[in-house]
């Protein structure tokens, strides 16, 4: 019995500093290699299609409501919405509408409002200025067959 317990011991060690030295432990799925982190700012970020999508999706919700922003969602975004509406209820949505649509800014001044965005991958995260002081807007991005998505801010 302590000869088989030993016995585990020694493999499970044998295991461990394998995956601590990086080696695959036969049967274990080779791990993809991450996606390189691309970070832009300044006009580029703000140039790019995830500002576009940004700045569209916030003129869509303000102006035409869910119906009209739900083509720029994926499909995680899209449960995400549905969650909130069951707790909010539409007249909080509504009034979420009118409170940002006091504050509402121009396409071209949200845009300037862009800082930075990271892409990795097929995710992207946007930040931009709020009309807040010392607060910001971060927005995420998930690229789908059909092309970049407002997707659920996990970070």
């Amino acid at each position: 019995m302590a000869r088989i317990d030993r016995l585990r011991r020694l493999a499970l060690g044998g295991v461990v500093m394998t995956l601590a030295a990086g080696l695959p432990v036969r049967g274990q799925a080779q791990a993809k290699p991450k996606a390189p982190m691309q970070t832009l700012t300044g006009a580029a970020a703000q140039k790019s299609p995830q500002a576009d999508l940004f700045v569209a999706y916030e003129q869509a919700l303000l102006d035409g409501g869910l119906e009209a922003a739900d083509k720029l969602m994926s499909p995680a975004k899209r449960a995400e919405v549905k969650e909130m509406l069951q707790a909010f209820g539409a007249d909080g949505f509504k009034q979420m509408q009118d409170e940002k649509r006091k504050s509402r800014v121009s396409p071209a001044e949200l845009r300037k409002r862009i800082l930075k965005v990271e892409i990795t991958g097929d995710y992207a995260y946007l930040e931009a200025k709020s009309d807040r002081p010392n607060v910001l807007d971060v927005a995420a991005f998930e690229k789908t067959a059909e092309g970049w998505k407002v997707t659920p801010v996990r970070r």
